[in-house]
């Protein structure tokens, strides 16, 4: 049997589409909620009210998750306000602008990985100590292009690859503390960065192409990642750990 764990969930991104889908369907199961945003006040203002009407705890937090000590700041005030810390959800992430590999500079390259992979350690480090007392659980929310090298997109496939084999690392070294790390990898989501791809002007026909490509012949909802993430944080996924659960329509195949 694993351990009972009380205390907060920590939403890394929790103001972005998919992200708040996440804080909701927590939230609705009772969970205390954390979560941190970059620069969208008002929609976090408005969410957190949202979680405290569904009768938890919550709190919200802007967040440069690039400063490790300002990361550690937001963990231990987030643990102290909410009765410790339950789990870790990384659900942020850069806005990327679609180019060839040829046309990204060093300069970006080291900004997307400085935001992503920095940020996601950073919020790692920070959380272990609080989990490691009573076990808890970890869930990166990456990207299905991890297994199918995009064209255009490297700059969103290659630092969430990192931050997958960061959280397989956590798995593989934590696990005798009693803590779980997994991760979710969204297909074409329509919502946040997803929905603006998809709803741009002048691209219906690559995007009725993305769509009937699909095994499912639809996009997905971010209902569906909030979902799986619900699973992989619950006791139904007590013996899962260094996995990685595609929520794609079949993408992959």
């Amino acid at each position: 049997m694993t351990k009972k764990t009380v205390g907060a969930t920590l939403i890394a991104g929790g103001a972005g589409g998919i992200g708040r889908e996440i804080c909701k369907v927590l939230a609705a199961e009772g969970r205390p909620v954390a979560f941190t945003y970059r620069s969208k006040g008002d929609v976090a203002q408005a969410l957190k009210e949202e979680l405290e009407g569904l009768g938890v705890s919550a709190s919200c937090h802007q967040m440069d998750h690039s400063d490790a000590d300002a990361v550690k700041d937001f963990v231990d005030t987030a643990a102290a306000t909410h009765g410790g810390i339950d789990s870790l959800v990384y659900a942020a992430g850069p806005h990327l602008p679609l180019k060839f590999i040829s046309a990204i500079t060093p300069q970006e390259w080291k900004s997307v990985f400085d935001a992503d992979v920095n940020g996601a350690f950073n919020l790692v480090w920070a959380t272990l100590p609080h989990l490691r007392d009573k076990g808890g659980s970890m869930v990166a929310v990456i990207t299905a292009a991890v297994e199918r090298v995009p064209s255009r997109d490297i700059c969103s496939a290659a630092p969430k690859a990192a931050i997958e084999m960061l959280f397989r690392g956590v798995a593989l070294e934590e696990g005798r503390f009693g803590i779980r790390a997994n991760c979710v990898g969204p297909g074409f989501i329509d919502a946040g960065l997803g929905a603006e791809l998809l709803g741009k002007p002048g691209l219906e026909k690559f995007v009725d192409g993305l769509r009937n490509g699909l095994p499912l012949k639809r996009f997905g909802e971010a209902e569906d990642i909030a979902n799986a993430i619900s699973f992989l944080l619950s006791d139904k996924a007590r013996y899962v750990t260094g996995q990685s659960l595609a929520v794609d329509g079949g993408m992959q195949l």
